[in-house]
């Protein structure tokens, strides 16, 4: 529909909504909203009222043309520029698809409001039309006037039965044009008239009707600016940051009422008694009430403010989380706090899925129920940069402090599978095995020392530890392939050769004994090398000099290679096994570099090999194919990558 340019207009206010636009417009032209709408192009000429979906649905263009604004004045009027901060929004949109169904948080639970704001600024223009109808009173997540300080009233003050209240409605009594901005519309209190001719109740919503709503604390206030702030595209913060942050909110906000009571701790003790109320309510304990938002603001703040305080401390989350395992018997995955985990678990933060996927749910499924478990992380380090024992390094800077003692080893284990675990997916036994230290592929578990260690610890330390180490991982450029490296060292030893140029740089020893440096020394270096390169430990390095060797011959190393190990590791004066610990060094770090660069070549190779497919080369004559000899298909190559490098300014070939 084509709508012609009203005569006169108004220019919309800082952070209006389309229902407040159009009563300003409609108190201005003394023309009912519904007609402005029909004419505007934004309803059919036979609709007879205004809905909410008008906020996500609007042809900006039409409603930019009749109301002579520019098209992102009318875009802002609506709910459309927060769509890739505020997920309902982007939910609830029109798709190419079915209708979608509004979700449960993307319209507050009833008429919100600041009578301050609809007082006016003292401008001419707001005396005569009053103030702003604000977007964000749209959304259930604003509770609060950050301006004025005091919370958003919610309804009219008069009593209205529920059954006048369609929540769906972006504007009441629409056919009526007689009433100022700041008028409640909604069906008066008289006798029951049926249909348009229904008079509207009238009261006066920007005037006090009774005493100063009920003062609001800093903190409210502080986390309401927070969140209005979040939804403008000039917050620092990212599109997926916001919006990972508002579905934090929002599962966290569930989680705090599924284990009510025993989350009260998390929330000021002045918001237990509205919390409780609320919790009431919603006792059926199903998703669809669980995610809902609370109706009452001053709810909604107690809520929303307990939920950013947990979000912004990782003690309150594992207590959280630790409440949660308890809150219902059976398994996790058959809880309905679940099923709200489930839904929002992709477009939450990797910090919150850290939290609550390892800890207080069973791990998601890959497939059926029988299926392998499914990884904890979906971005950040990968299975491949984790080394099967723990990096020295990570180890001092996050698990040192927990005294691990006598079970420092079996704690590196555990840490690195379990890092591998959130990673990957699978079992600890199928991490353990990946690392190479599950060699038979049986369940690998913890000592029974570790267990009481971790028992010791108290709860969720060590889980905690870890998820600030996979933190820092996640932020680390350039992180090792581990995996890699063992791949390159599954079978390796030291060469004869190798082995006698090493001997040969070691200093002369004065007397007849000499040491020995025969193939058992040659076996122990090539563990120490294997277990430096791909920080592993030597009791799981490949030994196919040992394997060669007669079953005596085995036995016998094998009972003297502990001796040989500490020796190399913690020389002391020992002068001959320092020395032979620097080569050995020496020639670790540069097998370490050669493996790490013919990784790169690996990449490199595979570039060329996709330019080997697209030419149609490698597998003799085919169909869409180049065919011919392999000389000729090579040539042909080396023409294509020519080409490709002189368009594309990339070095293919070295």
């Amino acid at each position: 529909m084509n709508s012609r340019p009203l005569g006169r207009s108004l220019d919309p206010l800082p952070g209006e909504s389309l229902n407040g636009f159009l009563l300003r417009l409609s108190c201005r032209l003394h023309l009912a909203p519904v007609r402005l709408a029909r004419l505007a192009g934004m309803i059919r000429p036979a609709a007879t009222g205004l809905s909410r979906r008008l906020l996500l649905d609007l042809d900006t263009g039409s409603l930019a043309v009749f109301a002579r604004l520019t098209r992102p004045e009318a875009a802002a009027l609506t709910l459309l520029p927060w769509a890739v901060r505020y997920p309902p929004i982007a939910r609830s949109l029109r798709t190419a698809g079915p209708r979608p169904q509004a979700d449960d948080w993307l319209f507050a639970p009833g008429i919100r409001y600041c009578p301050r704001c609809l007082a006016g600024d003292g401008s001419t223009v707001q005396d005569e039309l009053g103030g702003c109808w604000k977007l964000a009173w749209q959304l259930p997540v604003t509770f609060a006037c950050p301006d004025h300080g005091i919370p958003l009233q919610q309804g009219c003050p008069q009593d209205h039965p529920a059954a006048d209240r369609d929540r769906t409605l972006l504007i009441s009594q629409v056919s009526d044009s007689s009433l100022h901005p700041a008028q409640c519309r909604q069906p008066g209190p008289g006798p029951a008239v049926r249909g348009r001719k229904r008079q509207s109740c009238g009261q006066r919503l920007d005037q006090p009707a009774g005493p100063e709503p009920a003062g609001i604390t800093p903190e409210a206030l502080t986390i309401q600016r927070r969140m209005l702030a979040m939804l403008e595209r000039s917050h620092p913060a990212g599109d997926e940051d916001a919006a990972a942050y508002f579905t934090d909110l929002r599962v966290i906000t569930a989680m705090l009422c599924i284990t009510w009571p025993g989350s009260r701790d998390l929330a000021e003790p002045a918001a237990h008694a509205l919390i409780s109320q609320h919790v009431s309510e919603r006792s059926a304990g199903t998703r669809q009430t669980l995610d809902c938002p609370p109706a009452n603001p001053l709810t909604a703040a107690a809520l929303l403010t307990a939920a950013a305080a947990v979000l912004d401390n990782p003690e309150p989350q594992a207590a959280l989380a630790q409440s949660l395992r308890g809150s219902r018997d059976g398994r996790p995955s058959s809880a309905p706090w679940t099923s709200v985990f489930d839904r929002h678990s992709r477009s939450c933060s990797q910090q919150l899925r850290d939290v609550f996927e390892p800890r207080a749910r069973a791990f998601r499924r890959t497939a059926g129920a029988h299926s392998a478990k499914a990884p904890a992380r979906t971005s950040g380090y990968g299975a491949e940069h984790i080394p099967a024992f723990l990096e020295q390094p990570w180890f001092e800077d996050h698990l040192a402090c927990l005294e691990c003692g006598s079970t420092v080893k079996s704690a590196r284990r555990i840490a690195a599978a379990t890092l591998v675990q959130w990673a990957a997916g699978g079992s600890i036994g199928d991490a353990a095995h990946y690392l190479g230290f599950n060699p038979r592929g049986g369940q690998y578990a913890p000592t029974s020392d570790l267990a009481r260690w971790l028992a010791a610890l108290g709860p969720n330390r060590f889980t905690r530890a870890l998820r600030e180490l996979a933190l820092q991982l996640d932020r680390t450029p350039g992180l090792v392939n581990y995996q890699h490296r063992r791949q390159a060292l599954r079978d390796w030893a030291l060469t004869t050769r190798e082995w006698d140029h090493i001997a040969s740089r070691l200093p002369p020893v004065p007397g007849p004994i000499q040491p020995i440096l025969n193939d058992r020394k040659r076996q122990e270096s090539s563990a120490f090398i294997w277990a430096r390169v791909t920080q592993g430990e030597p009791r799981f390095a490949p030994r196919p000099i040992e394997a060669s060797q007669p079953a005596p011959v085995r036995k016998d190393w094998a009972g003297r290679r502990a001796n040989t190990w500490h020796k190399l590791a913690s020389p002391g004066r020992l002068v001959r096994y320092a020395e032979l610990r620097n080569l050995l060094i020496e020639h670790s770090d540069q097998l370490a570099r050669d493996i790490d660069n013919s990784a790169e070549t690996n990449d490199h190779d595979a570039r060329r090999l996709s330019l080997l497919t697209i030419a149609g080369i490698g597998e003799g004559p085919r169909r869409g194919g180049l065919g011919g000899s392999a000389h000729d298909c090579w040539n042909r190559f080396l023409t294509i990558v020519s080409t490709w490098e002189k368009f594309s300014g990339t070095l293919l070939l070295g």
